[in-house]
């Protein structure tokens, strides 16, 4: 049985980021182990999981396409002007599909699934138990890495449509740069970004259970708003900064 930590209400700063860490770890470790999965629990993850993902792909992926589309374009325009054309491709996969969008796709799933789980944790009078929890947290970590692969498909094939259109020849090339630019190093970093991002925007808005006081109910979801977007951010920055190194 994994302990839950105590509740501290009107702790000092110090004393709530080591809740919130611990807090981090046990739900972590319940989310990673299979036991907690048991039938309810897994009714409860797909449901949250469709909330999340299966309502809101068709109306991203519009998005999706469309942003993919305008930048590709003018990444095309801008590289041909310098002749650079040969670039273009290659640059928008890498600044947009590698860089940008697991970070718009956590910033979509997080304004998706907050509120919602605000709602939902923060009504409960006491702490509720781990298997309550872990659902919302599988569920919006899950949302976070389908969207972004779905993502990265639709705006790499938008960009090879927008350069060259529905001719086939230059396929392989692309396949082949496609290949250069995900080598190991990138990909496991990529990977890393997106399994961080995942956790976060699951873990950051169940961490409202560690603050139920009715009367410090504005605060506590600005705080957890606040945790969340200080945490993505602090992510991007830590990558960029290693991929410089």
């Amino acid at each position: 049985m994994i302990a839950q930590p105590a509740p501290i209400p009107h702790a000092p700063y110090l004393q709530r980021l080591a809740a919130f860490i611990h807090y981090c770890g046990l739900i972590i470790v319940a989310t990673l182990s299979p036991t907690t999965y048991d039938a309810p629990t897994r009714r409860a993850l797909a449901c949250l999981f469709c909330l999340g993902t299966w309502q809101t792909a068709s109306g991203y992926l519009l998005g999706n396409l469309l942003v993919s589309a305008v930048l590709a374009q003018i990444v095309a325009v801008t590289a041909a002007s310098y002749g650079l054309s040969h670039l273009a491709l290659e640059a928008l996969v890498r600044v947009f599909v590698v860089e940008l969008l697991p970070l718009v796709v956590a910033l979509f799933v997080a304004l998706r699934v907050a509120p919602f789980t605000l709602q939902q944790l923060g009504r409960h009078p006491q702490r509720p138990a781990l298997r309550t929890i872990v659902p919302y947290v599988a569920a919006n970590a899950l949302a976070v890495i389908v969207l972004a692969i779905l993502g990265g498909i639709s705006a790499i094939a938008v960009a090879y449509l927008v350069v060259h259109g529905f001719n086939l020849w230059a396929l392989p090339d692309y396949s082949r740069l496609i290949g250069l630019v995900f080598d190991l190093p990138l990909t496991l970093a990529f990977a890393g970004k997106l399994l961080f991002f995942a956790f976060t925007v699951g873990i950051a808005p169940t961490s409202v259970v560690l603050d139920l006081n009715p009367a410090e109910r504005n605060s506590r979801d600005i705080r957890v708003m606040a945790r969340l977007l200080v945490m993505l951010l602090l992510i991007e920055a830590g990558f960029l900064i290693i991929q410089r190194l």
